[in-house]
């Protein structure tokens, strides 16, 4: 899917899986995490944002999502981001879909 190389700490990374826009997350703590790309206050990219500490701020308006549980950590989205499980193999990154 990815390569860890494609993504240093602290960066974001938009990727599609099995037509899904995912954003991938290389946190302060380490770990790599996976979220769905798409704002749910109105649909904008969240890979074209921030990371704060253990949050993606979506540079629409503002709205920040947990990357470890989608939570909503910010305003005005009230609908939590989808997350996927992330397995990192190597210099591989993959992301675990639903069927």
């Amino acid at each position: 899917m990815a390569s860890s190389r494609d993504l240093p700490e602290g960066s974001l990374l938009r990727v599609e899986a099995g037509g899904t826009a995912i954003c991938l997350v290389h946190a302060e703590d380490g770990k790599v995490y996976a979220m769905g790309d798409t704002c749910t206050h109105e649909e904008y990219s969240l890979s074209e944002g921030e990371l704060w500490d253990m949050s993606v701020e979506c540079p629409r308006h503002g709205s920040r999502f947990d990357v470890r549980t989608g939570a909503v950590t910010g305003l005005p989205a009230v609908i939590p981001a989808r997350t996927y499980p992330v397995t990192v193999l190597d210099d591989d990154i993959y992301v675990e879909l639903e069927d």
